[in-house]
């Protein structure tokens, strides 16, 4: 009898120590995986292209792509900003958007073309691919001045808490459309943005619109873009022959009379 358990025992202790190796194994190489993917990119980096990936927003948001009629969810609109939306929705529906008026800082990061991020000694660049637009962020410690002029871009500031680049923005002059849809803003917004880089090639912000003036409480888009190592920006100047262009690429014609991108008005 203790000669029959003798062997099953012996296979017993056999298959565990073999279990205990592989495990050891595979734990080794996921270590060193990990340690792979952690040495492949600098959370605190955020130099390079980056294309939007909007399938990658979460459900339930207000989508700032959404440009089928009258988005779903809307943000929480005061009675002001309400009226302000729907006008300017009117204004979009007519064909009114082709303007080369600077998109502001959401409306740039809220299209579907890339931006580049350089990095100097004492702020961080963004140059935005649609109109050439260009923004400053500080990261030498400074406030946002309270005597700044107002600007379509703002003024902003950055700092780190932890792996996420922490923006402030501020002095805006409330001529910009918040998102694509016509969202407003006013003088006395205040944006926050919440940079994190998930991996080597994801950029992960998370906005928050804080404005007491057109919204009723502080609310948030998340946004997503892919780094692409491969890309240069497109030129695309705001010019009337680089609207008509791109109006003609698209077949989109607009409704307004009189635009006839500087052609004489036929009669």
């Amino acid at each position: 009898m203790r000669n029959r358990c003798v062997g099953p025992a012996i296979a017993l202790a056999a298959a565990l120590a073999f279990l205990a190796v592989a495990r050891a194994q595979s734990d080794r190489a996921g270590a060193a995986k990990a340690n792979a993917n952690a040495a492949a990119f600098d959370v605190h980096d955020f130099t390079g292209i980056w294309n939007p990936a909007p399938f990658m927003q979460p459900k339930g948001e207000v989508n700032p792509l959404d440009l089928g009629g009258h988005p779903n969810p809307l943000p929480p609109f005061t009675p002001a900003g309400e009226a302000k939306y729907l006008a300017n929705a009117k204004f979009i529906a007519a064909g009114a958007v082709l303007d080369c008026d600077p998109f502001g800082v959401s409306r740039n990061f809220f299209t579907p073309r890339p931006f580049e991020i350089l990095v100097t000694r004492d702020r961080l660049v963004q140059h935005f691919e649609y109109y050439d637009n260009w923004r400053e962020i500080w990261t030498d410690g400074r406030k946002i001045p309270t005597d700044v002029d107002p600007e379509y871009m703002g003024y902003s500031t950055g700092h780190w808490d932890g792996d996420t680049f922490v923006v402030d923005s501020a002095a805006y002059n409330g001529k910009a459309f918040l998102t694509w849809q016509g969202f407003p803003i006013s003088e006395s917004m205040h944006q926050t943005e919440r940079w994190q880089r998930m991996d080597a090639d994801t950029l992960k912000i998370v906005f928050t619109f804080d404005d007491a003036k057109n919204y009723t409480k502080p609310w948030s888009i998340t946004g997503f873009w892919k780094l692409r190592k491969d890309w240069v920006l497109d030129a695309h100047p705001c010019t009337l022959s680089a609207i008509k262009e791109y109006d003609d690429r698209v077949n989109h014609a607009d409704k307004l009379p009189g635009l006839g991108y500087g052609e004489p008005e036929k009669k």
